[in-house]
C-alpha cells in the first residue's frame, strides 16, 4: 500500500496534494460543526429572537459542505481507473503498452513491459531489414536481365519507386546498382521519369545496351562533344566545358543521362542532383555545377562519378570552405593536384578557387583510384590558366593573401592546419570569412583566429556584437586594455574561455579555451597569454578583407536573448 501511495505521489504530485486536501476537508468539516456550535455559531436572528436551528438541519448542512471535496476525490479516484477509449474502437489501431497500463501494479513492471516490446519490434525489423535485403539480390538479377527485355525495363522503374518507400521506411539504402535508375535500354521508347532513391547522396547511374569493345581513344567525337557542350545553357558552359568528354583512357566510356551525357545546373535547381545537400552549397555561393559519368564499358554496375562546382568569383575561398567542410580527419592520402587534394577508398577530391571537383567513385580498386587521377589532371589544367600540366596549382592573388594571413599564425602550442570557413563561425551568424587554426598546450585547446575586414569602423561594429553575444549567453566580458590592440575582452561562458582582441581592420584572438582537467582559471590564463602574444605579434600594415555582408537569417542559438 505504501509502495502505491509513493508512486501515486511521484506520478502525479500536484493531483496527489489536491486529493490529500480534500480528504483533511472531510475528515475535519465535522470537527469544525461541533465546535462552531458549542461556540453557537449557528444561531440566526429572527427578528428579535435569537434561535438554534435544528440538529437535522445542522447535519444536513455538514453533510453539504462535505459534499464538495467527497465529490472532488471520488471524481479524482475514478480518473486512475477509467478508460477514456471506453467508447471508442478503432479495429486498426494497435494499442501500445502503456495504453493497457491499467494491468501492471507499478511503473517499474510498466518499463519492463516497454522494454520487452521494444526488443520484439527491434526483433521484427531485422527480420524485414534481411527480407529486403534478399529482395534486392533478386533485383540486382532482374536488373541485369532487363537490358535484353524492353518490357521488363519499362516496368522496372516503377517497381524500384515503390520499394525505395519501403527503404525509406526501415532507414535502409538500395545497392548502388540500384539507384537512380535513369534510362532505358537502346531502341526502347522513352520511359518513366529519373528516379532517385539516395537524395541525400549523388550516386547516378545508367543503364544501356550492350557496349562494343572500346577503341584505343575512347569518348565522344570533338563534334559530338561540342553539339552537347551547346545544348548547355551558357552561364555554366564554360564550366561543362571542364569535364572530359573526348580522349578518354582506354576502356572507359561516357556513360549516359537519357541521351546526354553530361548534366549542368544552377544554384536554383542545384537540389535535383544532390537533394539533401544542395543547400550547404548554396550557402556557400556556388554559381553552378556540372556532371557526367564514366565506367568500364565491359562494367556498367560501377563507375566514378564527376561532380565540378564553381563559386562566385567575387568571394574568394568558398571552394576552400567547402572542401574543409567534406574532408575526413583521417583515413586518405593527400594528393598534389589543384591548390589541394586528397584520395580516399578510389575516389579524389581537390579545389582550385573558385572551382571544387569531387570524382567518385563507386569501387575501392586501384584500377579506379588511376582513372579518377587521370581525369582530375585533366579537369584541373581546364580549371585556372596558373595551373602546370600536371594539375598542381601555381599561386595566384587569392592564395597568395591566404598565405600572407596564415603565416601570422603563431607557430608552435600544437597548432594544426590554418583553414578558413566562410560562414557562422563559431556559431555567430554575423562572423565568417575567418581564417583560423586548431591549438593545443598540455589539457588545454583552442581555436585561433583572424577575420580581416574592409575597414576598421567594420571590424570595430563586429566586435561589439562579439561582446553582446558574448553577455547574453552569460559570459560577463571583461574589457580590459593589452599592447598592441584597440579594443581587448575576455569572457568565459560554461567553462568555455573567450580572448578577442581588434587591432585597426583585424578581429582575432582565442575563441573556445577549455582545460580537459576542468580547471577554468588554467583556460582562462593560457587563452588571455595567447591572444595578447598574438596581437602583438601583428604588423601595422594589415590586410583588408571583405565587407561584412549583411544577415538577414535568424539568429543562432548562442545569439538569442
Amino acid at each position: 500500500m505504501t509502495s502505491k501511495l509513493s508512486d501515486y505521489f511521484n506520478d502525479s504530485p500536484i493531483q496527489a496534494v489536491a486529493l490529500l486536501a480534500a480528504l483533511i476537508a472531510i475528515a475535519s468539516t465535522p470537527i469544525a460543526f461541533a465546535i462552531l456550535g458549542r461556540m453557537d455559531w449557528f444561531q440566526a436572528r429572527r427578528g428579535r429572537v435569537m434561535m438554534k436551528p435544528s440538529f437535522a438541519s445542522i447535519i444536513v448542512g455538514m453533510l453539504l459542505v462535505m459534499g464538495i471535496p467527497a465529490i472532488f476525490a471520488a471524481l479524482v479516484i475514478k480518473s486512475q481507473y477509467f478508460d477514456k477509449d471506453r467508447y471508442e474502437f478503432d479495429p486498426n489501431k494497435p494499442w501500445s503498452v502503456l495504453e493497457q497500463g491499467a494491468r501492471y501494479d507499478t511503473l517499474v513492471k510498466a518499463d519492463e513491459a516497454v522494454k520487452e516490446k521494444e526488443k520484439s519490434l527491434n526483433e521484427e525489423r531485422k527480420n524485414l531489414v534481411d527480407t529486403v535485403k534478399k529482395l534486392d539480390e533478386a533485383m540486382l538479377a532482374m536488373r541485369a536481365a532487363s537490358s535484353q527485355s524492353p518490357a521488363t525495363a519499362q516496368t522496372l522503374p516503377s517497381v524500384l519507386e515503390k520499394l525505395a518507400a519501403v527503404r525509406r521506411s526501415i532507414g535502409v539504402d538500395a545497392p548502388q546498382q540500384l539507384m537512380d535508375f535513369t534510362a532505358p535500354p537502346a531502341a526502347l521508347p522513352p520511359g518513366p521519369p529519373q528516379i532517385m532513391y539516395a537524395a541525400a547522396q549523388p550516386m547516378p547511374s545508367a543503364i544501356g545496351a550492350p557496349v562494343a569493345a572500346a577503341p584505343a581513344s575512347a569518348g565522344l567525337a570533338k563534334a559530338e562533344a561540342d553539339a552537347e557542350l551547346a545544348a548547355v545553357p551558357e552561364p555554366q558552359r564554360t564550366l561543362a566545358s571542364m569535364l572530359p568528354l573526348v580522349d578518354l583512357p582506354a576502356g572507359w566510356t561516357l556513360g549516359k543521362n537519357g541521351t546526354k551525357h553530361l548534366e549542368s545546373f544552377n544554384a536554383e535547381n542545384l537540389f535535383e542532383k544532390i537533394d539533401g545537400r544542395a543547400e550547404s552549397f548554396t550557402q556557400n555561393n556556388v554559381t553552378g555545377m556540372a556532371y557526367a559519368s564514366y565506367h568500364p564499358v565491359t562494367d556498367d554496375s560501377n563507375e566514378i562519378q564527376v561532380y565540378i562546382f564553381e563559386f562566385d568569383h567575387t568571394k574568394p575561398f568558398r571552394a576552400q570552405s567547402k572542401y574543409n567542410s567534406e574532408k575526413p580527419e583521417a583515413g586518405f592520402e593527400p594528393i598534389k593536384i589543384g591548390t589541394e587534394g586528397y584520395s580516399s577508398a578510389g575516389s579524389l577530391l581537390f579545389y582550385a578557387d573558385p572551382f571544387y571537383t569531387q570524382i567518385v567513385s563507386t569501387k575501392d580498386d586501384k584500377q579506379f583510384a588511376a582513372i579518377a587521377l587521370e581525369l582530375a589532371r585533366k579537369i584541373a589544367v581546364k580549371q585556372v590558366p596558373e595551373h602546370s600540366e600536371g594539375g598542381e596549382a601555381t599561386p595566384n592573388k587569392a592564395t597568395a593573401l591566404q598565405d600572407a594571413i596564415y603565416a601570422m599564425f603563431p607557430k608552435g602550442q600544437g597548432r594544426g592546419a590554418p583553414t578558413y570557413v566562410s560562414q557562422d563561425v563559431f556559431g555567430y551568424s554575423f562572423l565568417a570569412d575567418v581564417f583560423m587554426a586548431d591549438y593545443k598546450d598540455a589539457t588545454v585547446t583552442w581555436q585561433g583566429f583572424l577575420r580581416p575586414y574592409a575597414t576598421d569602423d567594420e571590424a570595430k561594429a563586429i566586435f561589439e556584437k562579439y561582446i553582446e553575444s558574448a553577455r547574453k549567453n552569460g559570459g560577463d566580458p571583461k574589457v580590459l586594455s593589452t599592447e598592441g590592440a584597440d579594443q581587448f575582452f575576455v569572457s568565459s561562458s560554461i567553462g568555455l574561455v573567450d580572448a578577442i582582441f581588434r587591432k585597426g581592420n583585424v578581429i582575432g584572438g582565442a575563441n573556445g579555451a577549455a582545460d580537459s582537467a576542468n580547471n577554468e582559471a588554467k583556460a582562462r590564463e593560457m587563452a588571455d597569454t595567447f591572444a595578447r602574444s598574438f596581437v602583438r605579434s601583428l604588423p601595422n600594415d594589415l590586410p583588408k578583407g571583405a565587407p561584412a555582408e549583411p544577415k538577414t537569417e535568424k539568429p543562432t542559438e548562442g545569439e538569442q536573448d
